[in-house]
């Protein structure tokens, strides 16, 4: 599937801007050093258009660029405003050809008009983020202001690898309980790191579900709790990252399996219905650890 301009929708080619983009562990990283635009995103549509070409089927917790001058990262609204691209791209090339090639390498301007439409196309435009992007990011000057590596901590240097809530081996074997049971050993870690009370005031969490933890057994727990607990170790990002990641996860994983929140329904035999799936996913109701368990190892399993 073509636009006008040569570009394939669909399997994401882009006219050639000489960006290199690889996956990286958890980050897409730009080899920009052969591209005359110097992977600048705040100036250039084609980088952008690469970009968020690569990122198909993919999710990240950050974007790099480097050229010969050295190596720079974007912050988390810039992330996650290509994440919602590429989602949106998925999901909307199908309805509107052309404003999916639009929004692969001008994501505001597709996102100001899915936002004066009604229909599928605005709602895979809020589903996805991006029209909540639009709503935080002014211009791509504001959105892709980029900083050297080099002044970053050792959370985001590249030696550095997250290691998330949704990142687990097989998961799409394992049965909730196993798979929760890999959830609370992640949490586990951290609190033997840093201990009970440390891990507990850092995340500003009660102390009883972290001591609950250290002791083997499995608290109740909401996501936002379990990543804010995660967060306190130094090898992750902050809590919000987190959250927002693994919700990203899930949604990527429902395009993968082509999957909609009635077929996770029927999944999971009932055990939550389509639109408590719906709104637990977009974070519109709270969603514990034992059903992201069950949601994201029927999605992982689905998966091709």
């Amino acid at each position: 599937m073509q636009d006008a301009s040569g570009q394939s929708i669909a399997g994401r080619r882009v006219d050639d801007c000489g960006c290199e983009p690889r996956i990286e562990g958890h980050r897409l990283v730009v080899d920009a050093t052969d591209c005359p635009e110097e992977g600048r995103l705040a100036a250039s549509p084609a980088c952008r258009a690469s970009v968020v070409g690569a990122l198909v089927g993919r999710s990240v917790a950050s974007v790099r660029t480097r050229i010969e001058t050295g190596e720079y990262v974007y912050d988390d609204g810039a992330t996650a405003l290509l994440i919602a691209a590429d989602r949106f791209v998925a999901l909307a090339a199908g309805h509107d050809q052309a404003l999916a090639a639009r929004a692969l390498g001008d994501p505001l301007g597709a996102a100001r008009v899915a936002a004066g439409r009604t229909g599928p196309v605005a709602e895979f435009a809020a589903t996805t983020g991006l029209i909540e992007g639009l709503g935080r990011i002014a211009s791509y000057d504001d959105a892709f202001a980029a900083r050297s590596a080099t002044e970053l901590n050792s959370l985001t240097s590249a030696s550095g690898t997250p290691n998330m809530l949704h990142d687990v081996d097989d998961a799409g074997s394992l049965s909730p309980d196993e798979l929760r049971a890999r959830y609370d050993q992640r949490l586990r870690t951290v609190i033997e790191e840093h201990g009970v009370e440390v891990v507990a005031d850092e995340a500003g969490v009660a102390s009883e579900p972290v001591d609950v933890l250290a002791e083997g057994e499995s608290p109740e727990l909401t996501l936002e709790e379990a990543a804010a607990i995660l967060s306190v170790s130094e090898d992750e990002p902050d809590a919000e990252a987190i959250v927002l990641e693994t919700r990203d996860h899930l949604l990527m994983g429902m395009t993968t399996a082509v999957l909609d929140v009635e077929a996770v329904e029927s999944g999971i035999d009932g055990a939550l219905d389509a639109r408590e799936i719906q709104q637990k996913i977009e974070g519109r109701l709270p969603m514990d650890l034992d059903e992201l368990a069950t949601i994201h190892g029927y999605i992982e399993e689905r998966k091709p």
